[in-house]
C-alpha cells in the first residue's frame, strides 16, 4: 500500500507491504462547530460586554507558536462591538519565547494588525523592570507578573485550550504563567517537568499544573475574564467558553480531552508521527509530539517524528545545556537543575526505552546532540522495522501528533 505522510509543506510517500496492518489517529472532527451568534450570547450573558466598553481594555493574546484562531475571534467580536478593537490595546504573552517575528504577527492578528500596531505590547520575561510581584508561591519565591494586567481593571485573555506534554492542557491559566511572569518563575514551574507525573492532558496531581494554578490565582485569575476556544483537526472552532480565567477553563478542557485523545487496547511496535505547524518550526517545539504518543510504544519499540525544524533547534539554552548533561545518569553533570533541563531529561529516558528516531532538515550532529536519533531514508528505516525479526508489526500514523494524544485503555 502507499501511505503518504505530511511533511512540512511536502509529502512523502512509502511503501508498505499489504499484510501490514496501518492504524491511523488524529483529532476528532466537530460536525456541529461554533458560531459567532452562539459565541457573542455567551459573551453578554458572562459579562464581556463590560469589558470590551471599557475605555482601554486589555486584551491578552498568544504568540506564534500557538495556534489560537486569533484573527477569527476578533472578527466575531467586531460583530458584536464594532468600535471595541480601536480602543483596545494588546499584549502579546510569550513566556519564554523570542519577540515574535512579523510573520508570527500576521498570523496572529491577520487583516487587523495595522489597525492595533500602534497598541501593541510584547511581553518580556527578561526585563522586571515592566513587572510586579504578584505574590510568593510555596517554594516560598517572588512571583512576578506583567504590569499591565495588574494595573488594568478590565482585562480580557484570548487563548485557546489544546493538550501539553507537560502542563497537561494549554490555555487558562498558561497566558499568566508562564505566558506574562518572570523567567526565574517560569524556570521553577517548569523545572518540575522532569517528574513523568507531568504529562498531556494530566491536571491533578501534575505538578506543573498545579504550580501554574496556585500562581494563577496570586494574579486574579478569577477577575480576569477569558475566551477559550478549542479547535478540531481542520482548525475549525469547536467550542467557544467565555467567562472567568479558572472557570471557563475548565469547561474548555472536558471539550479537548474528548476531541483530543485516542484510545488504543494494545500497543504499538513502530509510531510515525506526523508534526505540523507552528510545531514543526524548530526542535524544541516538535518534542510535544513524541510526549503524546510515547506511553503507546512498547519497550524496544520505535517512534518517528517528520518535522522540517526550518528554524532550527529553537531555544538555544536548552540546546547548549546538552553540553553539560550526563546521558547515563540523566543530569547535570555539576547536579544542577537548570532550566530547560525537562527537555533533556525526558527525551533522554524516552530513548533507552524506545527508538526515538526525527526526520528534518537539520544536521545530524545537531539531532543527535538532544538525544534523537536522525533518519536520512524513511523508507529504508521503516522496511527494517517492520522486517525486524524482533517483530515490529503494529504500526500507527499519528496525524497532527503535537495535538493528538494517545493513552492505553
Amino acid at each position: 500500500m502507499n501511505l503518504e505522510l505530511a511533511y512540512g509543506a511536502d509529502k512523502i510517500n512509502l511503501n508498505i507491504s499489504d499484510d501490514v496492518k496501518v492504524d491511523h489517529y488524529s483529532p476528532s472532527t466537530v460536525f456541529d462547530s461554533s458560531d459567532a451568534m452562539n459565541f457573542l450570547v455567551q459573551a453578554q450573558r458572562h459579562g464581556l460586554s463590560k469589558v470590551l466598553a471599557a475605555k482601554s481594555p486589555l486584551i491578552v493574546v498568544n504568540d506564534g507558536y500557538r495556534t489560537t484562531p486569533t484573527e477569527k475571534i476578533l472578527d466575531w467580536l467586531l460583530m458584536g462591538y464594532p468600535s471595541f478593537l480601536n480602543n483596545a490595546r494588546f499584549l502579546i504573552a510569550t513566556g519564554t519565547h523570542p519577540e515574535p517575528t512579523e510573520e508570527h504577527l500576521r498570523s496572529i492578528f491577520g487583516k487587523h494588525l495595522e489597525n492595533v500596531r500602534s497598541r501593541l505590547h510584547i511581553h518580556d520575561c527578561h526585563d522586571r523592570t515592566t513587572m510586579s510581584v504578584a505574590g510568593v508561591d510555596h517554594f516560598g519565591a517572588m512571583f512576578y507578573i506583567n504590569k499591565m494586567v495588574e494595573a488594568s481593571e478590565n482585562v480580557c485573555v484570548i487563548t485557546s485550550v489544546e493538550p501539553h506534554y507537560f502542563a497537561g492542557l494549554t490555555g487558562g491559566r498558561k497566558s499568566l504563567v508562564p505566558g506574562l511572569a518572570d523567567f526565574d518563575t517560569i524556570a521553577r514551574n517548569h523545572n518540575l517537568a522532569n517528574s513523568l507525573d507531568a504529562a498531556p492532558l494530566k491536571i491533578e496531581g501534575n505538578p506543573v499544573a498545579e504550580h501554574m494554578s496556585e500562581m494563577a490565582g496570586m494574579a486574579g485569575a478569577s477577575r480576569i475574564m477569558s475566551i477559550q476556544v478549542v479547535t478540531d483537526r481542520e482548525g475549525e472552532i469547536a467550542s467557544t467558553h467565555v467567562g472567568a480565567l479558572d472557570k471557563a477553563f475548565d469547561e474548555a478542557s472536558e471539550v479537548a480531552c474528548a476531541l483530543y485523545e485516542c484510545s488504543s487496547d494494545k500497543p504499538y511496535d513502530l509510531f510515525m508521527c506526523e508534526v505540523g505547524p507552528p510545531f514543526d518550526n524548530n526542535l524544541y517545539q516538535v518534542q510535544k509530539a513524541l510526549e503524546n504518543c510515547q506511553t503507546a510504544v512498547v519497550d524496544g519499540g520505535a517512534a518517528v517524528l517528520l518535522s522540517t525544524c526550518n528554524e532550527g533547534v529553537g531555544s538555544r539554552s536548552f540546546f547548549e545545556l546538552a553540553d553539560y548533561w550526563d546521558s547515563d545518569s540523566n543530569e547535570h553533570k555539576e547536579g544542577k537543575t537548570v532550566f530547560g533541563s525537562h527537555k533533556l531529561s525526558r527525551v533522554n529516558a524516552m530513548s533507552k526505552r524506545i527508538d526515538v528516531r526525527l526526520k528534518s532538515e537539520l544536521d545530524d550532529d545537531t539531532v543527535r546532540k538532544v538525544f534523537y536519533e536522525p533518519v536520512a531514508d524513511l523508507q529504508e528505516y521503516i522496511d527494517k522495522k517492520i522486517n525486524d525479526s524482533t517483530g515490529h508489526g503494529r504500526v500507527a500514523v499519528v496525524h497532527d501528533a503535537a495535538n493528538t494524544v494517545l493513552t492505553l485503555s
